[in-house]
């Protein structure tokens, strides 16, 4: 037992408000005479909790959702009532999270910390954690899902080939979109006659297009087309790296340190899904919690990385803070359309499983880092397979096999015409005429061709290409900066690498196009060119926000959803419990005290406040009312009037206003009460919103104030 805990528990509880912190003495050791000593009552609370009597009535007392949520406390470093909330959202309700952790604060299984922020933090009481330990069970949050049913749905994934199909569409065509981010009704029915039924996924890779600058804005802002050296760059990442890249892009932009701590969480997330897979509610707490551990499976000291990237997404993006949970609910979706999460099958309770596309993950994976020096090195060593034919009509049928490195070059002269298992382009002059322009030649193009291609070009589209040239070459038209040197310079400069690399061509003895595209800014063009009497050209351009990817790390399964052999694991037991309240209920019947006080101890013994016979005893007593239903006008006006003048949490009851008959629950901070005759407004702030909205009382069906 840590020394240090359990003085910050101690602190703790001392630090409390006077009103809670003496409710709280009188629960469990009864009426505090004066004079009083804050520290030694604390000192007297700690004694009461490790009584073995009270440890046990304690334990036994706790059930399936208590110990769920205290499993969650123990795995999520630096937990809080909003990570607590987002962590559980798609099973439980904001109202069902903040009562838990009120009922187990007041029941002395957790505390609350605060930081030098002022941030509070969810701790287990360290004075019971040890005989705790053996109750929580990461099982509770992530089951061993057994597949009953396996999916037969087709199963379709984001592919080099169809990257490279959606790229010669915007090389070649542009793409437009409405200022909202949405692509253009006229693209939108072209792209669904290339990618049938992938409307939303394109729109999805759009997004990430847009948000990591692999594609710019044409000037006269009618769309946009292919920024093909990033292009180039993206293509030398690995697969996986460029998916989970896109996948994070495609919900939202990032910094370059936020996007990569995105798609490393994405990363990290497919690799922690079991075999036999996971449901989607399971896979976003997966999601939640990997990013808060660091590559040893060590919790982060800190705040936890998700809330980190969360806080960075809100600034970025200007997120509320209820949308939290939204950013990992978008990913997720994102990565199972693009096919990185896929469907495998349903289990007995009609849960669907999804599992990672285990094709993104080689065997040697987890043993080698994700670097591009080493893609580079094994993509050197193997032969390109031939997956190219044309037919007699110039249409290309490209089949699976090559990275997107290769392939781009390979369809740098063609147009998309239809991607499905197979994908097919066409050459044409206009897609030639783009390739002429990325200065590749007839001859350049033939290579290419026969390198990937069993068969030979057909004579009648080399004769055509070579055509499309001569045309092309006939007159040519320049836009850019131009560099004219001196004839004693002629020689430096056609030597020198550093201006060699930034050559386009060479129009004429001593005068040379440059590949920097006009208004952008060349100084880096004069720095590396030892030029020294040219002059800095300055613009008004703005470079890219990152101009290199970043480089993610493999996937790392933290070792905390490990099972722990060594442990013996227990469980709680509902009849244990059940038997236990009877028993403090018959004993405090037999009791003589007035009835008010028996329903306000009964109240305690169902929420799991008394521990011992002894409690019913010395009870220290103070009637007040908790909760209120629809008919009890009085009752509820007097609660809300108390919850306003002790600024407690108010859970709220009330029929949807369309008259369906259906109910919603609300939770929120009462600011006030304005009566009226024959009804009253409550004020109330929303939580977790902060929202503010009147309500009637008179049609409150069910009021309860949640006094901590």
């Amino acid at each position: 037992m840590n020394e240090n805990e359990i003085n910050l528990w101690a602190e703790a509880i001392s630090s409390l408000p006077d009103k809670q912190f003496f409710n709280t003495m009188r629960l469990y050791l009864g009426e505090i005479k004066t004079p009083y000593n804050k520290q030694r009552l604390t000192q007297q609370l700690a004694a009461f909790i490790k009584s073995p009597e009270h440890i046990n009535s304690l334990l036994t007392l706790l059930d399936r959702f208590d110990v769920t949520v205290l499993t969650a406390i123990s795995l999520i470093p630096n937990a809080s009532q909003d990570t607590l909330v987002n962590f559980f959202h798609t099973e439980y309700s904001i109202t069902e999270i903040y009562a838990e952790i009120i009922n187990l604060t007041e029941r002395l299984v957790i505390y609350k910390e605060k930081s030098d922020t002022g941030k509070e933090f969810i701790k287990i009481n360290p004075l019971i954690r040890e005989n705790l330990l053996p109750y929580l069970d990461s099982k509770l949050i992530f089951p061993d899902y057994v597949p009953a049913t396996f999916s037969n749905e087709d199963i379709f994934s984001i592919s080099p080939n169809l990257l490279a199909a959606f790229i010669t569409y915007i090389r070649i065509r542009g793409i437009s979109c409405k200022s909202d981010g949405t692509i253009k009704k006229n693209d939108k029915n072209r792209l669904e006659e290339i990618f049938p039924g992938k409307e939303n996924f394109i729109q999805l890779l759009m997004n990430a297009f847009v948000n990591l600058s692999l594609v710019y804005e044409t000037e006269d802002g009618k769309g946009y087309k292919i920024e093909l050296a990033r292009i180039k760059k993206f293509a030398e990442l690995s697969e996986l790296q460029q998916y989970t890249l896109l996948c994070a892009a495609a919900v939202s932009r990032f910094s370059k340190e936020g996007l990569k701590k995105e798609a490393q969480l994405l990363i990290d997330c497919l690799t922690s899904i079991p075999e036999n897979g996971l449901s989607r509610d399971s896979i976003l707490r997966l999601a939640f919690l990997v990013g808060t551990f660091t590559e040893d499976g060590n919790a982060l000291a800190h705040k936890s990385r998700f809330s980190r990237i969360l806080e960075a997404a809100r600034q970025e993006a200007g997120a509320e803070p209820e949308q939290n949970a939204e950013l990992l609910d978008r990913m997720i979706d994102c990565a199972v359309e693009f096919g990185l999460l896929r469907k495998t099958g349903k289990t007995e309770d009609d849960i669907d499983l999804y599992v990672s596309a285990k094709e993104l993950f080689p065997s040697d994976t987890y043993s080698s880092t994700l670097t591009n020096d080493s893609l580079s090195n094994t993509s050197s060593i193997h032969q390109s397979p031939k997956v190219l034919n044309i037919d007699s009509t110039f249409t290309v049928t490209l089949l699976p096999g090559l990275k997107l490195k290769e392939l781009i070059p390979l369809t740098d002269f063609m147009l998309v015409k239809k991607c499905g298992v197979v994908t097919e382009f066409e050459i044409t002059r206009q897609s030639v005429s783009e390739g002429f322009d990325n200065s590749i030649t007839p001859e350049i193009i033939f290579e290419r061709i026969e390198n990937n291609s069993y068969y030979e070009i057909p004579q009648n589209l080399k004769i055509n290409i070579t055509e499309w040239y001569n045309s092309y070459s006939s007159a040519k038209l320049y836009y850019g900066y131009v560099l004219k040197v001196t004839d004693n310079n002629i020689t430096f400069v056609e030597k020198n690498p550093n201006i060699q690399k930034y050559i386009k061509e060479k129009l004429t003895e001593g005068i040379y196009l440059l590949n920097i595209p006009a208004g952008t800014d060349i100084s880096d063009f004069i720095s590396e060119s030892s030029l020294e009497f040219l002059g800095n050209v300055k613009t008004s351009h703005t470079k890219s926000e990152f101009s290199t990817f970043p480089l993610l790390r493999n996937g790392h399964k933290p070792a905390v959803l490990e099972s722990k052999k060594n442990l013996e694991r227990k469980q709680t037991s509902i009849s244990e419990a059940d038997k236990l309240l009877k028993n403090l209920k018959a004993c405090l019947q037999k009791m003589d005290m007035d009835t008010h006080i028996k329903e306000s101890l009964e109240y305690r013994i169902s929420n799991r406040l008394i521990l011992s016979e002894n409690q019913l005893k010395t009870a220290s007593v103070r009637t007040e009312i908790l909760e209120a239903d629809g008919m009890d006008f009085a009752g509820k006006v007097h609660l809300i009037e108390a919850a306003v003048k002790d600024e407690d949490l108010m859970e709220i009851q009330m029929p949807d206003s369309d008259g369906s008959g259906n109910f919603f629950t609300i939770m929120g901070h009462p600011l006030g009460i304005s009566k009226q005759p024959g009804e009253a407004v409550m004020r109330l702030q929303i939580e977790p919103t902060g929202d503010i909205q009147n309500l009637l009382v008179s049609r409150i069906t069910h009021l309860r104030r949640l006094r901590f």
